[in-house]
């Protein structure tokens, strides 16, 4: 008697995991996709984040104002001023006094001024303008007013 019922018990046990198994493997390669599927959206998303990123920095340097955070009123503009950002573009007298809107004897006389300078506010505006520009961009300026 005895074998039969361990037999019982051991056949009970072998159905039993099998039928197991046949309920549990859809489960897993169901898992096992799902799991491949959210290593993909993170690798995405690791990338995605990374874009963001780079984006946000160039948008934060494209929001910086260009102009001087001084008012035009308040700005202290002296010879020195004029000299030094002549020979930072790297311009004749003539070819500045072009860029300002003034004729060369209005830039030397500016370079040869004692004291502050007070010009027009036109001039004035021109000028804050060439400060934030550099050589390439006053040539190609330079080029747009001779046309």
């Amino acid at each position: 008697m005895p074998n039969l019922v361990s037999a019982l018990k051991s056949e009970i046990i072998r159905l039993s995991r099998k039928e197991i198994k046949a309920a549990i493997k859809p489960l897993q390669s169901a898992n096992s996709s799902l799991k491949a599927t959210v290593g993909e959206l993170k690798k995405k998303i690791s990338v995605l984040e990374t874009e963001n990123r780079k984006l946000q920095s160039l948008q934060k340097t494209e929001n910086k104002p260009q102009s001087s955070p001084v008012p035009a009123e308040n700005l202290r503009i002296s010879s020195k001023t004029i000299k030094s950002l002549r020979s930072k573009l790297g311009l004749s007298q003539e070819l500045f006094g072009k860029l300002l809107g003034v004729s060369s004897n209005a830039v030397h006389s500016m370079e040869n001024k004692k004291g502050q300078l007070k010009p027009r506010s036109s001039t004035l505006s021109k000028l804050l303008a060439l400060k934030t520009m550099g050589k390439k961009e006053a040539i190609k300026k330079l080029e747009e007013i001779s046309q």
